[in-house]
């Protein structure tokens, strides 16, 4: 019985063993590498992989071989990682097979050396089919086409990947299938989000916004695609919200992920008549490239200028205001004659008249505006100060 029980536990510490090189190499990641998406690299998974395995296989090195097969339910962490997806969870397969097996009497050294030859082949091709970007600083800077601005690049020898729509079938709100394909020769705008994710929820609003300022352009289709795991929370969503545009869900977010090469939700993308798609991550960008094919079309091949941090005081005029709640970049629009500032700003301004000893705030609004719809767009700057003036060493909007 005691036997049974020694068995047991080690077969249970060998499972969790997998959860210790998980959290070691996240942690390292996270807070002092700072791989750039470094959850979308398969050579990382496959070395959490091979390191809790091999652990695992230490700790049961002694349990019958007809037990072993119960250690590989540690694969199931790989669900969660969004990596458990076909090619991947093969290779994983295989990576665990041979960490177990290089802890295990019962094989010979050739054997051994043979499956660490072929694993760390393996390793090695997937560790440089995708490029290493290293991040550089704590806060992720992404320019218009949603790629890493603040990035250094250890490798890249991948060729340029693809913007054409990858083949994808989703489900509808009926449970049957639905292609992309059936869309061909249209604009599309396509949003990826969750019902369980707070950020996409709180974006519903502007982009049904979105939506209805473009519903008169049959031209023009917006598709939402849920990742939802469980689809009757999709569903019940779909039914009390009643969202504008086509509604899909898709059943394996670790491929999708993978198809379209989303580094996480909410996720926006522009798709061209030729079936060229673009990652447009803001929404308020959608209006001025849904309006425009030829600047979407430069927008999806990157042949738009690229957006400089460079600052020019003489770009900007110089107001004073009552110091706000939060330093942020915003905006405020002249619509015909009548000047209009954000509403936003207009709240903070309001909750500060109301105090009694009012700071003050240095606004530098650009001079040179930007055409949205009806409206002119002013760029602003502001920065907090005791003091009534603006600082002129400012270097960065």
């Amino acid at each position: 019985m005691k036997k049974t029980l020694i068995t047991i536990s080690k077969i249970i510490l060998g499972i969790l063993s997998i959860i210790l090189p998980f959290i070691i190499i996240v942690y390292i990641l996270t807070n002092f590498i700072r791989i750039y998406n470094y959850d979308q690299l398969k050579w990382i998974a496959l070395l959490i992989c091979t390191l809790g395995f091999y652990i695992s296989g230490l700790i049961n090195r002694k349990t019958s071989l007809k037990l072993i097969p119960f250690l590989y339910i540690s694969l199931l962490i790989f669900i969660p990682m969004r990596c458990f997806y076909f090619p991947l969870i093969y290779f994983l397969i295989l990576f665990a097979t041979i960490s177990l097996l290089l802890t295990r009497k019962e094989f010979n050294k050739k054997v051994k050396l043979a499956s660490i030859i072929i694993m760390s082949g393996l390793f090695i091709y997937f560790l440089f089919s995708q490029p290493l970007i290293i991040q550089q600083g704590k806060v992720k800077k992404i320019d218009q086409y949603g790629e890493l601005i603040n990035g250094k690049t250890i490798w890249n020898f991948t060729k340029k990947r693809s913007n054409l729509l990858p083949e994808s079938i989703f489900l509808d709100s009926e449970s049957k299938p639905f292609d992309l394909e059936t869309l061909k020769n249209k604009t599309l705008y396509i949003s990826f989000w969750a019902t369980w994710c707070g950020p996409c929820r709180a974006e519903k609003p502007e982009l049904e916004k979105l939506k209805a300022h473009f519903k008169n352009n049959s031209d023009i289709v917006f598709i939402d695609i849920s990742v939802n795991e469980i689809e009757e929370d999709w569903k019940k969503y779909i039914e009390h919200n009643k969202p504008s545009g086509i509604q899909l869900i898709s059943k394996d977010y670790a491929k999708t992920r993978n198809l379209f090469n989303l580094s996480g939700i909410p996720a926006h993308l522009v798709v061209n008549k030729k079936g060229e798609f673009g990652n447009a991550r803001a929404i308020e960008s959608a209006y001025s490239l849904l309006s425009d094919s030829i600047h979407l079309n430069k927008f999806i091949n990157r042949k738009l200028p690229k957006k400089t941090n460079s600052f020019n005081i003489e770009n900007y005029r110089r107001v004073k205001y009552v110091e706000l709640d939060s330093t942020n970049t915003v905006y405020y629009a002249t619509n015909e004659k009548n000047r209009l500032l954000a509403t936003q700003l207009n709240d903070y301004v309001d909750t500060m008249r109301k105090e009694q000893k009012p700071k003050f705030i240095n606004l530098l609004i650009k001079k040179h505006p930007m055409q949205d719809k009806d409206s002119i767009i002013y760029k602003v700057i502001f920065d907090r100060s005791d003091v009534e003036i603006i600082k002129e060493n400012q270097t960065s909007e």
